[in-house]
């Protein structure tokens, strides 16, 4: 099922939230005046806001397309692309604050009134609400690492001062939700969760449980690479592999989005976009040059010459003047047009998952066939014509495993790369959890060094407002990790 066309909720939701503030106004004079809001909209302004909200659009660019080497910046941006980190006072507070202020911040008041006791109690929405959290805090963990999980979102219960949680803690709690969500959803009633208001699956409980296992999934195979922990994750992967995952495009998690003129209706990306102008990274067009993959022309617009060229990210000043930035691809409307969907997740990335496992050891999977039918899911996901999909997976030697076991895991991950756009900071992630593709330390003088001595970065900074406000926890939080600096690795972050 596709995702649910948003415009009448956000329509809704937009007069709901002004309603709101005009009676929170008049509370102490109007005893009529709200004082509960049903879970269902906060839910609603919660699923949107994951992929639509400041947090997701920010992090995406101007950092993860960036540090993906999908996308290579001009002006401001240029700065993070040449790996420079002092970007605490604005850049880094939009992801963290865009995130906490936004999706976690409504999602954690549909926790509070579904949990038992609670005002709506409700197991099933609850369960619902869970998976929201958790996709948003591991993908703000993700990007700085330690962060107030456990207490994060709740300044609305009087925790202004939250403490940090290890990414360790953050992912084994994580692992151990999802379970639970899993459970409940199995036996559970549509009637029970979110009829009417379910922006992602149309209250389809069935998907919200497939969604659930493949994200459980996802989060296990990102740390299967920690040595102490090697048998817990293959555990959980076979667990995951034994329950229905994401296999179809119909299940994909999506924000579908309209060639409308209203911005609420449009891909958040379009006006983005409009501001930034990126171009197309050389690193990203040179790989589906060389695979000679059919979708060079889903992601990458040709210039005026028809020629897909991209810009080396990381330029340098005195190499810049080298290239005329006219002839450099821009992105393809399926990424920033006005009507560009937003996938969250998608069953290429599954299958591509299964691939791995498989060639692992994990599962008795046929890797050969995940990895073929994973291209062919991406392949099919952005409308590729079928005839140029049949002859490519017979044909083009990349679209079959071959080679060393070393070789075919980094044919898996290039695939995963590239198969989780729009999705950006799900490529970064493959790179950091992986090390694949290489991103090849830059050198002087033709490329900056930033502060990284050319190496890719591990994390984001925590925002100066964070660091000022919750000090305290703040440095509690670096006595876990190591130094607030962008080339202090996660604790998944094991591999070269």
């Amino acid at each position: 099922m596709k995702a649910l066309k948003i415009g009448f909720l956000l329509v809704v939701l937009l007069v709901f939230s002004t309603a709101c503030d005009d009676e929170f106004e008049r509370t102490n004079t109007n005893p009529n005046a709200v004082t509960k809001i049903d879970p269902e909209y906060l839910f609603a302004n919660a699923c949107l806001q994951t992929m639509r909200g400041n947090g997701n659009k920010y992090l995406q660019f101007p950092f993860a397309t960036q540090y993906a080497h999908i996308y290579s910046g001009q002006n401001n941006s240029m700065f993070i692309d040449r790996y420079y980190d002092n970007f605490t006072s604005h850049e880094y507070r939009d992801v963290f604050e865009g995130f906490y202020y936004g999706p976690i911040r409504h999602v954690q008041e549909v926790l509070r009134l579904t949990k038992p006791g609670g005002d709506y109690e409700n197991p099933v929405r609850y369960a619902m609400a869970r998976i929201i959290a958790v996709m948003n805090l591991v993908q703000l963990s993700d990007a700085f690492g330690s962060i107030p999980y456990l207490d994060g979102g709740l300044g609305q219960e009087g925790n202004l001062y939250p403490e940090y949680d290890s990414v360790e803690t953050i992912y084994k709690d994580a692992l151990d939700e999802l379970k639970n969500a899993i459970a409940v959803l199995s036996t559970a009633s549509s009637a029970d969760g979110f009829p009417g208001a379910d922006p992602i699956f149309g209250n389809n409980l069935e998907n919200w449980g497939r969604f659930a296992n493949s994200l459980r999934l996802r989060y296990a195979m990102r740390i299967r690479f920690v040595s102490e922990d090697k048998s817990y994750a293959e555990n959980i992967i076979k667990e995951c592999l034994t329950a229905p995952l994401i296999e179809e495009n119909s299940q994909n998690v999506v924000n579908e989005n309209q060639d409308s003129d209203i911005g609420e209706f449009q891909n958040p990306v379009y006006s983005h976009y409009d501001y930034w102008k990126w171009k197309m990274s050389a690193f990203f067009v040179d790989w589906l040059k060389l695979l000679n993959d059919p979708r060079l022309e889903v992601f990458v617009k040709p210039n005026a010459a028809g020629e897909f060229v991209g810009l080396p990210n990381g330029i340098s000043n005195s190499a810049l003047p080298d290239w005329d930035l006219n002839t450099v691809s821009s992105p393809a409307d399926n990424l920033v047009g006005k009507a560009a969907p937003f996938y969250f997740m998608s069953a290429s990335e599954i299958w591509l998952l299964r691939a791995e496992a498989a060639l692992a050891g994990i599962s008795q999977e046929n890797a050969s066939q995940m990895y073929q039918t994973g291209i062919r899911k991406s392949l099919e996901q952005w409308m590729v014509d079928e005839t140029i999909i049949d002859a490519y997976l017979a044909e083009n030697e990349n679209s079959t495993l071959n080679g060393s076991t070393g070789h075919q895991f980094e044919q898996i991950c290039t695939q995963l790369w590239i198969s989780v756009l729009p999705n950006a900071m799900e490529g970064w992630n493959t790179i950091r959890r992986t090390g694949y593709p290489k991103i090849q330390q830059r050198t002087a003088p033709d490329f900056d060094l930033g502060v990284t001595n050319g190496t890719l970065p591990a994390r984001l900074r925590y925002p100066s407002s964070e660091v000022n406000i919750n000090h305290t926890n703040y440095l509690k939080a670096l006595e876990m990790q190591g130094e607030d600096l962008i080339t202090t690795k996660l604790w998944w972050d094991v591999k070269d």
